[in-house]
Formats: C-alpha cells, structure tokens, sequence
C-alpha cells in the first residue's frame, strides 16, 4: 500500500491506541526474550514493541482531535510498573510478558483513559487494564524455561499511536505524545 493509497483510505479516520514507548535497554531485553520462543510464533518487530495503555479502535478525524484534548487536560503522572510474566492469552493468540498494575498512578492513567474512550464513544476493554508487551502473535500454547529478568518500565511520555497496515506490516506511528510529571 502506497502513502497515497493510506492518506486516501484513512482520509475519515484512524485505528488508534494509548500507549508507552520502550528504551533501547528495554527493547534489546525484549528481543533477547523473543530469541528463546518457539519458531511456530510470528514475533513482535522490534520497531512495534509498546507497552498499551489503551487501545480505543476506530477514531474519526474530528474525534481524535477531542481526545488529543481529553488526554492534554488529564493527569500523566509517573510510574513504575514490573512485567515478569510471560503468558500466554488465548483468545488473541499472543505471548506477552505481563505485570501487575500495582502503581496507582498507572491505574489512574488507565481509568482515565477507558473514561474517556466511553465519553468519546470509543473502544473499552470489557477486561481490567493488564499492562503488558506484546511479544508473538499465532501463539497456541504457552510457554516455559524462557531466562529473563522482569522489566522495569518506567516512561517518561504518553503517546497516542496509530495503527495502520503498512507494506510490510503492521506500523504503529506516533500521532502525539505527552510528557510524564
């Protein structure tokens, strides 16, 4: 798909999602991670890995626009949160190394964000926010004796990503970003 066809497609609208970006640390322990598990999977790119905060699914123009506001006025305080987990989800077929959404910050953040995904008429999960990095996908079973020492995420911005099918695969663009306090 060309950059003509996308801006044509997607003239009305975008898929979008709340999320955090990774350090390069972060991403090369990720992909060591990813070296351990079974070829059958099809792994994350590592230009891909993030941690969502929110995915909201289909926003219009005008919309995006009114949540670029929502999240300006909303609080973004910092956090820490330990993904040491590798599980494996069923129902999306994925691996993903989880943690536990402890800080209140973070829990703050995530409320938010659903608040404002129903006031917007977006997307919201029907599950409690699980913070998690997405690590294959067309994953049948789980996994074991996978080495790796938990991950300490602790970002210092909010982004707002794109989601869009590119040329070789999917990309995931950043649409705005907000700085942490």
């Amino acid at each position: 798909m060309t950059n003509s066809t996308r801006n044509i497609s997607t003239a009305a609208g975008k898929r979008v999602f709340l999320g955090f970006s990774l350090t390069t640390e972060q991403t090369k322990q990720i992909e060591a991670i990813q070296l351990q598990l079974p070829a059958s999977v099809r792994l994350v790119p590592s230009q891909n890995l993030h941690m969502t905060l929110a995915f909201l699914g289909y926003a219009s123009n005008e919309t995006i626009g009114a949540l670029i506001n929502q999240i300006e006025a909303m609080d973004k305080p910092r956090f820490t949160v330990y993904l040491d987990c590798i599980e494996h989800w069923q129902k999306p077929k994925i691996l993903c190394l989880k943690g536990t959404a402890s800080d209140p910050n973070l829990l703050l953040m995530a409320n938010d964000g659903q608040a404002i995904a129903q006031q917007l008429e977006l997307h919201q999960s029907e599950h409690q926010y699980n913070p998690h990095i997405t690590l294959s996908r067309k994953a049948k079973a789980a996994v074991s004796n996978v080495h790796y020492k938990p991950l300490a995420i602790q970002p210092s911005a909010l982004h707002l990503f794109e989601s869009f099918a590119g040329e070789h695969g999917v990309e995931y663009p950043i649409l705005h970003s907000w700085q942490l306090t």
